[in-house]
């Protein structure tokens, strides 16, 4: 049942279950929220081994695009789709009429349809208009909706919270958040490398994406290039103020405690909320800390020398300006900063 992935199997018999539900006709909504790398793109690679004989699989992936390109999921079905959606999907003028054609296609069939529609976090606004309309009428079809999103990067005035009030409304809504992977199953993914399993779980906290990376590079104590990839990638919408608090805080090598937090960054609540609802901070009233150690190293090692310099001298400022500073943070920041002299005057306390 797992379908090759880990601690998964709740989550696919549910999925399961909501396609049996439909074979009678009685469709549901499937939401599949979590993190940027927490698997959701494998549960939907897992589901063609849950489906029943006959059931369809169609699957659109929504892009992370400047210009976002109108109904771009439900194009991606143009080939797996019948005559009339395909051609109503390559005008994409008459939205009516890709309604009316998604109606026939979903509908009418004779055997369940999955509809699979990825990261609608970026979906553009023609295909959220899409969604609603399947949402107020897929629980009388036999077809099944599934859309994964990741749900810590949904401010406010996120487009997408219209669509998952709509969503809210409906008769049979399935909620399928992914959790993170146990210390188990991170020390079974772990077995054929030459690692010690609880400090992979340390450096991801049992992120896939995370675990997978760090397994196939070998080493913990490097952040594999691709992760610092992805971070960075995360990292490119954010606004100069949010990045330059986030590599401030990076260089710290622990959670940081609120009152250096305001040492460091000043009134920067903005940018902890939006490195907060980027996922990549978790925020506290006492303290403030990445959300995965990785993370955290991923943008101390895209960092150029000079400015991780600079940002140890700001940790080693504020942290000499305190009264009960731990010493042995003091000569971190100071050795990592090149002041000698701070070292010789902290190091026999941090030692002691």
């Amino acid at each position: 049942m797992d379908g090759g992935i880990l601690e998964r199997d709740l989550e696919l018999e549910r999925l399961a279950a909501a396609v049996r539900d439909a074979t009678g006709g009685a469709g549901s909504v499937a939401l599949v929220l979590g993190e940027a790398g927490i698997g959701k793109s494998s549960l939907v690679r897992a589901l063609p081994g849950i489906l029943p004989p006959g059931a369809r699989l169609l699957v659109g992936q929504c892009d992370d695009l400047a210009t976002g390109r109108p109904l771009g999921p439900l194009r991606d079905l143009v080939g797996s789709v019948g005559a009339e959606l395909a051609r109503a999907l390559r005008d994409a003028g008459d939205r009516h009429r890709v309604h009316e054609a998604l109606h026939a296609e979903l509908a009418g069939a004779p055997h369940p349809a999955v509809l699979v529609v990825e990261d609608v976090h970026w979906a553009d606004e023609a295909s959220l208009d899409a969604l609603r309309y399947l949402v107020r009428r897929v629980h009388g079809w036999p077809a099944v909706l599934v859309l994964t999103y990741r749900d810590d990067q949904l401010g406010r005035g996120h487009p997408l919270r219209q669509l998952l009030g709509v969503v809210s409304g409906a008769p049979r809504v399935h909620r399928l958040p992914l959790a993170p992977l146990s210390p188990e199953a991170v020390r079974a993914l772990s077995a054929a490398a030459d690692l010690d399993p609880a400090q992979v779980y340390t450096v991801t906290s049992g992120n896939p994406f995370f675990v997978a990376e760090v397994i196939t590079a070998g080493d913990t104590g490097e952040v594999p290039p691709t992760v610092v990839d992805a971070v960075l990638a995360r990292l490119r919408g954010l606004t100069d103020t949010t990045r330059d608090a986030l590599e401030q805080l990076a260089v710290v090598p622990s959670a940081v405690e609120r009152p250096l937090v305001d040492a460091l960054l000043g009134d920067a609540d903005d940018a902890l909320t939006a490195a907060e609802q980027g996922g990549l901070l978790v925020v506290a009233v006492d303290r403030v800390a990445f959300r995965h150690e990785i993370i955290r190293r991923a943008v101390v090692d895209s960092l150029p020398t000079a400015r991780r310099i600079t940002l140890d001298r700001a940790v080693l400022s504020a942290l000499t300006a305190a009264p009960d500073a731990d010493r042995s943070r003091i000569v971190h920041h100071a050795a990592a900063a090149g002041d000698a002299q701070a070292v010789t005057r902290y190091g026999p306390g941090a030692a002691r």
